[in-house]
């Protein structure tokens, strides 16, 4: 027992030197003007890259194709980010884009695309259904319309065959 006390601790000290942080190594770059000048496009890509893995949509789980049920809660219903899988219980066969303010001004990327997987970690076969074929259009205060989303049939294709026979286990968003 007295070795068990006296290893435990020495072990949490040998660990934590491992695990704190180090300094930051300072670094002189120079950067050419012709190089800068070449590369300009590629800095407007990867912020519009970095700007579209920012963007996220809540997204509601159901069990059913028809989200009759009650949705899942936390963590399996919840943010999906672009370009992140987001694993949940298998079996989810309804998903829907979670309520946004009712401001005409704000509502989720149309443009987004999502990959329901049968396979954790986004393998296997999948599903592909776009955001903007589930939005329905409402009038809201004053008769401006704003955007509600309709039930996705995670299990199937587009065309509405039944696809993935034990649901989804998973989803990756593209924008």
């Amino acid at each position: 027992m007295l070795v068990k006390n006296i290893l435990l601790p020495l072990g949490l000290l040998a660990t934590l030197g491992l695990a704190s942080p180090t300094p930051e190594a300072e670094t002189d770059v120079t950067i050419d003007t012709t190089e800068a000048d070449l590369n300009s496009t590629t800095t407007t890509d990867d912020e519009s890259t970095l700007a579209k893995r920012g963007s996220g949509v809540w997204l509601d789980l159901y069990g059913s194709g028809s989200c009759s049920d009650s949705w899942r809660p936390q963590p399996q219903s919840g943010w999906v980010w672009s370009g992140q899988c987001h694993n949940f219980d298998g079996f989810t066969y309804g998903a829907r884009a979670g309520a946004v303010d009712q401001s005409p001004d704000t509502w989720w990327d149309d443009r987004c695309t999502f990959k329901f997987w049968e396979g954790a970690d986004c393998h296997g076969h999948a599903t592909v259904h776009h955001l903007s074929d589930s939005i329905k259009w409402k009038n809201g205060y004053a008769g401006i319309p704003y955007p509600t989303y309709k039930c996705i049939a995670t299990a199937n294709k587009a065309d509405g065959s039944f696809y993935l026979g034990n649901g989804a286990q998973s989803v990756l968003m593209t924008c």
